[in-house]
């Protein structure tokens, strides 16, 4: 099992990953599909509550979501994955992103 700092560096390389891959328009079918169709199918009042704004954007739901689930996966290429996904449990969707067993991204997808 890797140490808690371990841990610490791959979600926060997981985070930078989502927002650069969000702010070069280079993940139209992961960070970004889930966050306009969040935007759409929740209520606004969720939107006010967490940002107090009806329409926050694209960058604040980003920073907003939370580490859900950190696991080993046994697949030959990928060796860990991180779940993240929107605070109190408003979705079933989660962003994915995988790592190699040398700690590289591997990549960054949505999944239900």
């Amino acid at each position: 099992m890797f140490e808690a700092s371990i841990f610490a560096d791959r979600e926060r390389r997981a985070r930078e990953t989502m927002r650069t891959a969000l702010e070069s328009q280079q993940a139209e079918d992961s960070v970004e599909l889930f966050i306009q169709h969040h935007l759409q199918e929740i209520e606004a009042s969720y939107w006010q509550k967490h940002f107090g704004t009806a329409t926050p954007t694209a960058m604040q739901v980003l920073e907003s979501l939370v580490l859900v689930q950190q696991w080993d996966e046994e697949d030959l290429e990928i060796h860990e994955l991180y779940d993240f996904t929107l605070p109190e449990d408003v979705t079933n969707y989660l962003i994915c992103v995988s790592f190699d067993s040398q700690g590289h991204v591997l990549g960054i997808s949505m999944e239900s």
